[in-house]
C-alpha cells in the first residue's frame, strides 16, 4: 500500500515531469518510511587524533567504492562546502542528472540542500570528520596535504586557530575515496620495447617549422592512438614519449593506457586548430578520467584523475627532455595538491609546477596555456642530432 500511495502521490506531484523524477521521489519517500540506503551519516564523535605518521589510513583512494550488481538510490549527505561535480564524481554519476533527480536550481549552491538522491552502481565510504594532532614543524601545508584537500577549506574548517603548534588538534571533512588508484612499483618492471625504422628530424620552432623524414606514432600498449594522420613526430620525440609511458606504468605503476590525441602531419607545418605542432615535438595527452568515470568529451575538473595526471607529468619530467607542459592555470592548485597527497616533496612539487605563483625559483616545467583543460600539451626538447631544431615559446 505504501509503495502505490508515495507512486501516486510522486506522479501527482511531478504532473508532466519525466518519470525519473517520480521515480527519484518515490524513492526518498521509501527511504524516509524504511530507512534504507543512506550514503552517508553523521559521525558520534570525532576519532582519536591521528598524526602524520597514521593519517593515510584514513583513505581507500578513488577505486576504494564498492561495485553493485544493479544500480539502485542512495542518499548523499551534503557536507560543508561540497561541489555538486564532486558530489557526483565520487559516485560516478553526471552532475546534469543530479539536477535532474533532485529538482536542483543550477543557480544554487549544493550545500543549501541537506540530502540529494543519486542513482549509482556503486558504494562509496561516507564522508568523514576526523581530528588531527599537529607534530612540530608542521605547516597548514603539511597537513592539508597528509588530510588530502585544499589547505584553504582545511583553514576555514580550522578559523580559530591562527598557526599551527606542536600538540593542537585540527578537525576536517576528509573524504576516504581522495588518493591514487594505483601503487608505484616496489621493482621497475620492463615495458615492450619500441623499434623506429625512420630518423625522422625536427626544423625549425614548434609554432613555425616543419618535418623530415617523420616517424609515425605506432600502436603499442601503453597508448591509444587518435587520428593517425596528426601522429608524426621526430624520431627523438618518439622515443621520449615511449620512455615516459614506459616510466608511467613501469615505475609510478598507473596501468591504464591513454589517449595521444595529436603531434603533427606528416611534413610538418600548419595544423589547425593549433598554433604549434609543426615540428614534431609537441604532444597531446587527454587527461585521465577517476576510475569508474563514463568516457566523455568535457569531463569537469572533479572528474579528472589529477594524481595519475601527475604521475604522467612527472614521467616526462624524469626523462629530462620535457621542455615544457602546459595545463591551465586554473587546475595548477589541483596538481599540487594530489603530488603533495602523494608525498612528494615541496620542493620537488615547485620545481614542475609553480602554486601558489610566488613560490619556486626558475621556471616550473608545468606552465599556463588557454584552452588547456582536458588535455596536457608536453612539448618534448630538441634531440641532440637535430642541429635545425629551435627552441621558442
Amino acid at each position: 500500500m505504501l509503495d502505490a500511495w508515495a507512486l501516486g502521490f510522486a506522479l501527482a506531484a511531478g504532473c508532466f515531469q519525466p518519470l525519473d523524477d517520480a521515480i527519484a521521489m518515490l524513492a526518498a519517500i521509501s527511504d524516509e518510511a524504511v530507512g534504507l540506503d543512506e550514503a552517508t551519516s553523521d559521525t558520534a564523535g570525532l576519532d582519536a587524533a591521528v598524526s602524520a605518521d597514521d593519517a593515510h589510513t584514513l583513505f581507500v583512494g578513488h577505486a576504494g567504492f564498492e561495485v553493485l550488481e544493479k544500480p539502485r538510490w542512495v542518499r548523499h549527505r551534503v557536507r560543508p562546502q561540497e561541489r555538486l561535480t564532486a558530489i557526483a564524481a565520487r559516485h560516478g554519476a553526471r552532475a546534469e542528472d543530479l539536477i535532474r533527480w533532485n529538482r536542483l536550481d543550477p543557480n544554487e549552491p549544493a550545500v543549501r540542500r541537506r540530502h540529494l538522491r543519486v542513482f549509482t552502481a556503486r558504494v562509496a565510504p561516507e564522508l568523514r570528520r576526523v581530528s588531527y594532532r599537529i607534530a612540530a614543524g608542521e605547516s597548514w601545508d603539511d597537513i592539508a596535504a597528509n588530510l588530502r584537500l585544499p589547505e584553504h577549506d582545511l583553514r576555514v574548517q580550522n578559523y580559530r586557530i591562527r598557526t599551527p603548534a606542536a600538540g593542537e588538534v585540527v578537525s576536517a571533512w576528509i573524504d576516504p575515496l581522495e588518493g591514487p588508484s594505483f601503487t608505484p612499483a616496489t621493482e621497475p618492471t620492463e615495458q615492450p620495447p619500441l623499434e623506429l625504422h625512420r630518423d625522422g628530424k625536427s626544423i625549425g620552432l614548434p609554432q613555425r617549422g616543419k618535418l623530415v623524414d617523420a616517424v609515425q606514432l605506432p600502436e603499442h600498449p601503453l597508448w591509444i592512438r587518435g587520428n593517425p594522420d596528426h601522429l608524426w613526430a621526430s624520431a627523438h620525440a618518439i622515443d621520449i614519449i615511449h620512455q615516459a609511458f614506459s616510466i608511467l606504468r613501469g615505475q609510478l605503476g598507473y596501468p591504464s593506457a591513454l589517449l595521444i590525441g595529436s603531434i603533427s602531419r606528416r611534413k610538418g607545418g600548419r595544423m589547425p586548430p593549433h598554433r604549434s605542432h609543426q615540428s614534431g615535438r609537441d604532444v597531446d595527452i587527454r587527461l585521465p578520467l577517476r576510475p569508474g568515470m563514463e568516457k566523455t568529451k568535457a569531463p569537469t575538473a572533479d572528474e579528472i584523475d589529477w594524481y595519475a595526471t601527475w604521475a604522467m607529468i612527472d614521467s616526462f619530467a624524469r626523462t629530462g627532455h620535457a621542455e615544457v607542459v602546459f595545463l591551465n592555470e586554473a587546475h595548477h592548485h589541483r596538481l599540487y595538491e594530489a603530488a603533495r597527497a602523494m608525498g612528494v616533496p615541496r620542493q620537488r612539487v615547485h620545481e614542475v609546477v609553480r602554486w601558489p605563483a610566488w613560490r619556486g625559483g626558475a621556471d616550473p616545467v608545468v606552465q599556463h596555456a588557454e584552452g588547456h583543460h582536458v588535455h596536457l600539451h608536453v612539448r618534448v626538447r630538441c634531440g641532440p642530432d637535430e642541429p635545425k631544431c629551435e627552441s621558442g615559446p
